[in-house]
């Protein structure tokens, strides 16, 4: 049996134990952290008795299984709220954003070019990542801003692949999560795009398999898929095209054309674009390809931002399309995977905590967007 003052570091140590397990929980989320996050504590704990020479009593096994219990409910809460993308939250947002230019950290305003990270690359995409960061004033705020990264995911699509919308239009374009979406139509890629009322139900124009279902609205920006050939940007780029498109959708705001940032992104005109939250920018480059820029783990962006990074990666015409808590997309390829949802699109809880949801907080407790953009890859 320890000695009392073994016994003391005993608890102690194993309390230290599990209060990291349960903060790493929150950054890491899903099955497999959570058996990993398990196994750590389980055995660390085993370490921390055989050192200290601490024998456990006859409650072990009642001890156990509540622990257990407490892991399982404690990972299924962090992984339905996607504490692991929402932490980022509670900090600051207010300082300008910061990117890496040739491996040094500079103003967003004063970069010249912007430093990624290729993820996954073939001759049909390439997957990249770029860090971003603000300076925050409390000693939590700096010591994440060390050890946890802030991210932006950017997809570029050859336009030689197959571009297309998924929806129900059957059943009135009922709203998807994203897993519903792919079982739909298996895709490579797919990311929520119309906006949507409180309903669920797409706002503006949608094309789907060449029939119009819905007309446009005031909103300016598009993505379309005109002769089997994709295009995103301001309406303006779309007056010399005749043909019906196979398939559109529509969002607001335009962002750029020609490679200019219109005046009113600059100035962040709106409220709403001001707000540092997740973004989902699709863009076009001058060769054709289509780019999305969309926020991963707290990389929260205003508009202005989002807009900024596309001008620094090359795109030529961009436009704004559904993010905030809305945001989620998946990819995949032979050899790589990629999933990202900003809040719960795993549970439904059924339509009165929907119904709760949306009138305390503008939004169902389950995410699921009515329209989403898919590409298939031409490998």
């Amino acid at each position: 049996m320890a000695k009392p003052g073994l016994n003391i570091i005993h608890y102690l140590a194993v309390l230290g134990l599990f209060a990291l397990c349960m903060i790493l929980m929150v950054f890491y989320n899903g099955v497999m952290p959570l058996l990993c996050l398990m196994g750590l504590f389980f055995g660390g704990r085993l370490g921390i008795r055989k050192l200290t020479g601490h024998s456990s009593n006859g409650l072990g096994i009642l001890k156990n299984s509540l622990l257990v219990i407490l892991f399982i409910g404690a990972g299924f809460t962090c992984s339905v709220l996607r504490t692991e993308t929402n932490y980022y939250y509670f900090l600051t947002r207010t300082n300008t954003l910061k990117i890496k230019q040739d491996g040094e950290w500079v103003l967003i305003h004063n970069a010249t070019r912007i430093d990624v990270d290729e993820m996954y690359s073939n001759p049909s995409v390439v997957v990249q990542r770029i860090d971003i960061k603000r300076n925050q004033k409390g000693i939590l705020g700096r010591a994440l801003n060390l050890v946890v990264s802030q991210k932006v995911n950017v997809f570029t699509f050859k336009p030689s692949n197959s571009f297309y919308l998924v929806a129900d239009p059957s059943n009135g374009f009922a709203p998807l999560t994203v897993k519903e979406a792919n079982s739909r139509k298996e895709s490579s890629f797919l990311i929520n795009a119309s906006f949507y009322d409180p309903s669920n139900r797409a706002l503006g124009e949608v094309i789907y398999c060449s029939k119009q279902y819905q007309t446009k609205s005031s909103s300016s920006g598009y993505f379309k898929v005109i002769d089997g050939v994709p295009h995103a940007g301001p309406r303006s780029v779309f007056e010399g095209y005749t043909n019906i498109p196979q398939y559109s959708c529509q969002a607001h705001p335009s962002t750029m054309k020609d490679g200019v940032i219109f005046q009113y992104i600059l100035d962040n005109s709106f409220a709403k674009w001001r707000q540092r939250t997740y973004r989902n920018l699709v863009g076009e480059k001058a060769d054709g390809s289509i780019v999305c820029i969309a926020s991963g783990n707290g990389g929260l962006l205003d508009v202005r931002e989002i807009s900024q990074l596309a001008k620094l990666l090359g795109v030529k015409h961009a436009t704004l399309f559904d993010a905030g808590i809305a945001l989620q997309y998946a990819f995949k390829s032979p050899g790589y995977s990629m999933e990202f949802s900003a809040f719960n699109n795993l549970l439904d809880a059924g339509s009165f905590v929907d119904k709760v949801g949306m009138e305390l907080f503008r939004k169902n407790f389950i995410q699921r967007s009515p329209v989403y953009i898919g590409i298939t890859l031409n490998e």
